[in-house]
């Protein structure tokens, strides 16, 4: 199973179980997150993907009441000083808490069908409608923070240990520490500055905290500003959790029990009679065509197809051509077209039906032999914009342009390459590669008309493979390795991929070292580089 069809299971499972309950999904990048966000908290998670493999992370909180101060402190663009990570209120954002509870489950385990996917998302639906619902309820109540950070005190553990502890961040978390404690009116409040100030300037490992001291001091001037709002011995603290777990509840709770998608119900074949697919495709490609003589649908569709010719010159290789164009419009025809390829054209001995997208055409091609024999060619994506700027590269074994070939092509199951490579010539092999076409039409092109349509797709799928230059080459188009990178590149920069120097970097390496004879490529593809412009919206 690809990574792909991986990621699109799972979304859909997690949108269907928590955009009606408020969550925002972010989709792209190495690490797709869900987040929800309200006035007062922020929850979110992520996952990832490695080779066959699926995890989630567990759950980190943003307090927006505790972070404000910690803003006033630290600043507000980076989630830590001097750690790099710019704040996009989005996905990074500075969050108070984390869960800790290692979702390790099925880290090691390889995922392979639609029901090993269905299998992690149910374990991941399973902690976050549980123990994280638990842990969001529980801590909102601020009290309920300090009560935690007095009893890792008695164990001598840190407030911030990345298994243990519960605060967030570096140093700043014990910012936050201090925050919550006054907020809390916390009777041991000036026992937990004494604690942080001799972790700050006196513990053996203090020089790893020095650059925390100046906004350390801007902390102590804002503490005595910050006026209580809790209590930690409350008489009303039942009541007042009791609202925030109604709270948290209306967002994690599934309206229903999360239900496994039931499987589709196998469409049966029926073949389109000839002359009603010979009808429609002349209507939509020149309803001019259309005689009102008595000259047969049939022959003016070949017409189309192979030029008229004078009937003495028509071969036996013609005829079983014909024949052969007859299955698979049968076959094939009106299942293209409920998928909206409704164009269709001829580039020599290849077919191939067209679908308009905002950067190209999707395409379904077909080749037939002069003996009539058929092969499927893999469905693809034609971005034109790419294609213009491989034009101007000079590459090895380049292959031909032609609107009937794809940028990015989608892989072929199993069953028609084997179809493909077993030289369907007779009527019956050719109908048994049709059949076998039309059911991956009807299972695959749903998929693929959605997810091609948009650059965002081919982006992610790109970057994610971006190391592994096998997985990536299997999905674009070219004779050689090289044509591929450089073609993959190109697209990448049309994105202006916000870490595109680091992967044209691992190009230029990886050429260096396996295809030296393609540099001159790499070069000239690297002067052209400062032309193209941002030609595909995508969202890094």
């Amino acid at each position: 199973m690809l990574k792909s069809e991986k990621r699109k299971i799972i979304f859909r499972r997690l949108d269907a179980e928590l955009k009606p309950l408020g969550w925002k999904s972010y989709k792209s990048g190495y690490n797709p997150t869900y987040v929800f966000d309200t006035k007062l908290y922020k929850v979110s998670f992520y996952m990832g993907f490695s080779v066959g493999k699926v995890g989630f992370s567990y759950i980190s909180m943003k307090i927006k009441e505790v972070e404000s101060y910690v803003s006033e402190c630290i600043g507000d663009t980076e989630v830590i000083p001097g750690i790099g990570r710019i704040i996009d209120d989005k996905t990074i954002y500075r969050k108070t808490l984390e869960e800790n509870t290692f979702l390790d489950k099925y880290n090691d385990y390889v995922i392979k069908t639609e029901n090993d996917v269905n299998m992690v998302v149910d374990y991941f639906l399973d902690y976050l409608f549980g123990t994280a619902k638990k842990f969001v309820e529980t801590y909102l109540y601020l009290p309920n923070i300090v009560r935690k950070m007095e009893e890792l005190n008695n164990a001598n553990i840190s407030w911030v240990h990345y298994e243990k502890g519960l605060l967030f961040g570096n140093f700043d978390g014990y910012f936050r520490g201090l925050i919550i404690s006054k907020l809390c009116n916390d009777p041991l409040f000036q026992d937990k500055v004494k604690l942080v100030e001799y972790w700050l300037y006196e513990h053996k490992e203090a020089y790893l905290h020095k650059r925390f001291i100046p906004y350390y001091e801007k902390l102590k001037q804002l503490l005595p500003t910050i006026e209580p709002k809790y209590s930690m011995d409350s008489p009303n603290e039942e009541a007042e959790m009791e609202k925030i777990r109604a709270m948290v509840a209306k967002n994690f709770t599934p309206a229903a029990k999360p239900q496994k998608p039931k499987r589709k119900t196998a469409k049966k074949f029926v073949p389109t009679p000839p002359e009603q697919v010979n009808k429609e495709l002349l209507s939509l490609l020149d309803p001019e065509r259309i005689s009102k003589e008595s000259r047969s649908l049939q022959k003016h569709l070949m017409d189309f197809f192979f030029g008229k010719k004078d009937n003495k010159e028509k071969t036996e290789n013609t005829q079983l051509q014909r024949n052969t164009i007859e299955i698979v419009g049968s076959y094939l025809d009106a299942s293209l077209r409920n998928h909206g390829f409704c164009n269709v054209r001829r580039y020599k001995n290849v077919f191939y039906y067209t679908r308009p997208t905002d950067v190209g055409n999707l395409i379904f091609s077909f080749m037939v032999g002069k003996n009539g024999r058929l092969c499927i060619n893999p469905p693809s994506i034609r971005l034109d914009k790419v294609e213009e700027w491989m034009q101007k590269i000079d590459i090895k074994l380049k292959s031909r342009d032609g609107d009937h070939q794809g940028t990015i092509e989608l892989e072929l199951p199993k069953k028609i390459v084997k179809l493909n490579e077993s030289e369907c010539v007779s009527d019956e092999d050719v109908k048994k590669l049709s059949l076998a076409t039309w059911q991956f039409i009807e299972d695959k092109f749903g998929d693929f008309v959605e997810d091609y349509s948009s650059p965002q797709f081919l982006w992610e799928r790109l970057c994610s493979d971006i190391k592994a230059y096998p997985d990536w080459v299997k999905i674009i188009r070219g004779i050689t390795a090289p044509e591929q990178i450089i073609r993959g590149v190109v697209f990448l920069r049309l994105c202006r991929d916000n870490d595109f120097e680091d992967k044209f970097e691992l190009v230029k390496k990886f050429i260096l070292t396996e295809y030296k004879s393609f540099i001159p490529s790499v070069n000239q593809l690297k002067h052209l580089l400062p032309e193209m412009k941002k030609e595909y919206e995508v969202c890094s």
